[in-house]
């Protein structure tokens, strides 16, 4: 969205959003729930933290936290985690997965707005931003406010849809009288906004996996591979970047 966003058009956005993901967060759970405990999940897990370069004891941002899955991955190796997400539904069910793990580390979970964090200047060493992005109706305030948040020397981790993902396989609704609840950034255009604002892009990488509603991506990452990384961006479920 614009950056002349205000703050009216802003509440309603989020009202959308958070109506939308309360209705659909069991059916998302259920999908996450299965990908936790696929193998793929682990070996993205330990990719991201080592992209992230997270320690024990370090504080990460889950921002987009969802149903907890990929908080639960980050406190079970020693993160201290604070998870905030817009849906209160979400939230409950993220809870009551951290909650079956009696030994895990305590997570802060909140509600809240990715672009209106609470926390002071720089103290967090990593923000975990994984397909939250294009729920946000001003983009650009969420970077500045996880720059904000940040560490130097912290890092972060964005990601969004690829153009051609089946979760964006509904874009020309941009274009009907409705009201929208995804901005439809692609991830060049998240990564033009990051270089833009004076971010760093150290590494980047797609994911080919379903959709929430199950819905497979059609191209093949190996095939893809051997192609321009604009195509791969393209293709992907959700590319990830990391920033710094």
């Amino acid at each position: 969205m614009c950056a002349d966003f205000d703050r009216d058009e802003a509440r309603s956005w989020h009202a959308r959003v958070r109506a939308a993901w309360d209705e659909r967060a069991p059916r998302w759970d259920a999908a996450a729930e299965r990908d936790r405990l696929s193998r793929s999940r682990d070996e993205e897990l330990a990719r991201t933290v080592s992209a992230l370069r997270l320690q024990p004891g370090q504080r990460l941002l889950d921002a987009g936290c969802g149903t907890g899955q990929w908080a639960i991955g980050f406190a079970r190796r020693g993160v201290r985690v604070t998870a905030v997400d817009l849906s209160g539904s979400v939230l409950a069910l993220a809870m009551a997965h951290a909650a079956e793990e009696p030994a895990l580390p305590p997570i802060e979970w909140r509600t809240g707005d990715l672009a209106r964090l609470p926390e002071p200047f720089a103290v967090f060493h990593a923000v975990h931003c994984r397909a939250a992005l294009h729920f946000v109706p001003d983009v650009p305030a969420a970077l500045r406010e996880f720059r904000r948040v940040l560490r130097p020397g912290g890092r972060l981790l964005a990601s969004v849809p690829g153009s051609l993902s089946p979760i964006y396989r509904t874009s020309f609704e941009r274009h009907l009288p409705v009201a929208p609840e995804v901005n439809w950034i692609t991830p060049w255009e998240l990564q033009a906004l990051l270089e833009e604002s004076g971010w760093r892009i150290v590494d980047g990488w797609g994911d080919y996996g379903l959709d929430l509603t199950g819905t497979a991506n059609s191209f093949d990452p190996d095939r893809l591979a051997e192609f321009d990384i604009r195509l791969q961006m393209a293709a992907a479920t959700t590319w990830c970047l990391i920033a710094s």
